[in-house]
């Protein structure tokens, strides 16, 4: 069964460009993968083990993994409030979302000995790779839990992004990507982009435009 899924990766990651669909289809195969695991080697893809099962679902609420990447992500929204420039903001809110996975990807397919270029080549992984990535996960919330349902992790994890709030109660506790239409909001020059949208615990929502660096490591 694992030689019959490496060889199905193979055939989606063995060329420069992949589909929505085929990138939907790869990160359901590298989670069977995952699978046949065991636990404390599984443990080294956690973050990876995350984007396969974020594709696969229409909420994402219940990982501890996830909710440390909100922990970064409204630690880099403190350290970034007073910086004028935008597409900056954005390429750091993609290195907290993507050099993780990246990293976790490259050990992955050399575990299993594929070889390809979507995730070494730079302006691959960049302009390819987490395009397809983002519009597989697109309007799907990455989000804390009700607290009732919060374990000890969870509210570890909860009182450190409280703690750290852009404001007193506006701790983030939740993000989603969809497209914005700026023209429409008179911004012509930036047409339609692909955001990144946080949510803090006071309501506000605040959208970042999306910025690969197609040279993350």
């Amino acid at each position: 069964m694992k030689n019959d899924l490496i060889e199905k990766i193979t055939k989606i990651v063995d060329k420069n460009e992949i589909s929505e669909d085929e990138m939907r289809s790869l990160m359901i195969l590298i989670r069977k993968v995952l699978e046949t695991m065991s636990e404390s080697d599984k443990n080294d893809y956690l973050t990876l083990n995350l984007f396969c099962n974020w594709i696969a679902h229409i909420e994402i609420s219940n990982s501890n993994t996830g909710l440390r990447i909100l922990a970064k992500i409204n630690d880099t929204l403190v350290d970034t409030r007073h910086s004028g420039d935008g597409t900056a903001i954005g390429i750091k809110m993609s290195e907290v979302l993507f050099v993780g996975l990246r990293r976790e990807l490259k050990a992955f397919f050399s575990n299993i000995k594929v070889k390809e270029a979507l995730i070494e080549d730079n302006k691959l992984w960049g302009t390819v790779f987490v395009i397809q990535l983002l519009e597989t996960i697109k309007d799907v919330p990455l989000s804390f839990p009700s607290i009732k349902d919060f374990d000890p992790t969870k509210m570890k994890i909860y009182e450190k992004i409280a703690q750290n709030a852009i404001k007193p109660g506006a701790g983030v506790i939740s993000i989603w990507t969809s497209n914005v239409d700026f023209a429409a909001l008179g911004m012509k020059a930036w047409g339609e982009r692909l955001c990144l949208h946080i949510k803090t615990e006071d309501t506000t929502t605040i959208v970042v435009p999306m910025a690969i660096d197609v040279r993350l490591k």
